[in-house]
C-alpha cells in the first residue's frame, strides 16, 4: 500500500500456477472471482498459467477465455520438428501473436511470466518485451516443446523451477495474493499395464493422449512429485493470502479431452476455499471492485 496514501485497495495480485490441462481449472476460478466481483489488478503466471494469465491480463473476461480453449485443437498449436523437442512451438507462437498484444506493456493489467533458464538452472521472470516470446518460453515443457532465445539467455517451462510464482506477485505490487495452484498432486493411482484392458483399447487410448505408456507414467509421475514438493517448499516461503488447489489427481497433465470437467472442478475449489476463508476468517476475503 502506498505510503502517501494509507486508504488506497490493495493490490490485488493472481498467482496462475503450470500444470498443462490441469492449468484448465484456472479459468473455473476466474469465473468463481468474477461472480464475486473480486478486482484483480496484476497476474503471475508460468507455463499454461502463463498463457491464461497473458489472456485475462490483455482484456479478455473468464467467459471468453472459455469459449476460445473450448474451440482450440491440437492443430492450432502442434508443429513436428526434428530439433531438440517434439514440438517446435511455431504453431503455438502463431496461436498466441493472433491473440497477445506484441509487448508487456500494451496489456491491460501487469504482468509476470516465469521461466527457467535451462543453462543456469534459474528462476527468470519476465515483465517487459515481448509478450508471445514469453509466454511461449514459459510453456515450453521439457521434452515436449523446444526453449526459446531470449537476449541470450536459452529458456523454458517455467514450472520446472517455480510452478506457483507467488514471490513474482510482490514485483507487481501485490498487497493481496490469490494462488490458483493446479499442481500434479503427490498422490495418485497407479494402474500397471496388465490391468488396463486389451491392447487395441490400450493403443487407442495411447494415440488420443488419454494414455500413458509404462515409462512415460513413472518418468512423469516422478516429475509430478517432485514439482508437488518444491511447490509446497516455496509456498511455506512465499504463502498467498488465498490459495486454491486443484487436488484432483484423476486430472492429468494431458486429460485435454476433460476440458470442461476441469474448468467446473477449478471453480468448485475456487467456491469451496471462499466459503472456508468465510467461515474462518471473513475479515481476510479478498476485496472486491463493489
Amino acid at each position: 500500500m502506498s505510503e502517501n496514501d494509507a486508504s488506497a485497495p490493495p493490490v490485488v495480485a493472481l498467482v496462475l500456477s503450470g500444470g498443462a490441462a490441469r492449468g484448465f481449472a484456472h479459468v473455473g476460478v476466474l469465473q468463481a472471482l468474477e461472480e464475486r466481483e473480486v478486482r484483480v489488478d496484476a497476474i503471475a503466471g508460468t507455463s499454461m498459467g502463463a498463457i491464461l494469465g497473458a489472456l485475462y491480463a490483455s482484456g479478455m473476461d473468464a467467459g471468453e477465455i472459455f469459449d476460445l480453449a473450448d474451440r482450440a485443437s491440437w492443430r492450432d498449436v502442434i508443429d513436428l520438428s526434428l530439433g531438440s523437442g517434439v514440438l517446435k512451438g511455431d504453431r503455438l507462437h502463431e496461436f498466441l501473436a493472433e491473440l497477445l498484444p506484441d509487448r508487456f506493456e500494451d496489456l491491460d493489467r501487469p504482468l509476470a511470466v516465469t521461466t527457467t533458464d535451462v543453462e543456469h538452472g534459474e528462476e527468470r521472470i519476465l515483465m517487459r518485451g515481448s509478450l508471445v516470446d514469453a509466454v511461449r518460453a514459459s510453456a515450453s515443457f521439457p521434452g515436449a516443446f523446444e526453449p526459446v532465445t531470449w537476449h541470450g539467455r536459452t529458456l523454458a517451462d517455467g514450472g520446472i523451477v517455480n510452478n506457483l510464482p507467488v514471490a513474482a506477485a510482490a514485483l507487481l505490487g501485490g498487497e493481496y495474493v490469490i494462488a490458483s495452484d493446479a499442481t500434479p498432486p503427490r498422490r495418485a493411482a497407479y494402474v500397471r499395464p496388465h490391468e488396463e484392458g486389451p491392447w487395441w483399447d490400450r493403443m487407442v487410448r495411447t494415440v488420443r493422449l488419454e494414455r500413458r505408456n509404462p515409462m512415460v507414467e513413472m518418468l512423469l509421475r516422478s516429475s509430478d512429485v517432485m514439482q508437488a514438493i518444491l511447490t509446497d517448499v516455496q509456498y511455506t516461503m512465499h504463502p498467498a493470502d488465498l490459495r486454491i488447489v486443484l487436488d484432483r489427481p484423476e486430472f492429468r497433465l494431458e486429460s485435454f479431452r476433460e476440458f470442461e470437467r476441469i474448468v467446473a472442478a477449478g471453480r468448485d475449489a475456487a467456491e469451496r476455499a471462499f466459503e472456508r476463508l468465510e467461515r474462518e476468517r471473513p475479515d481476510r476475503l479478498p476485496p472486491t471492485a463493489r
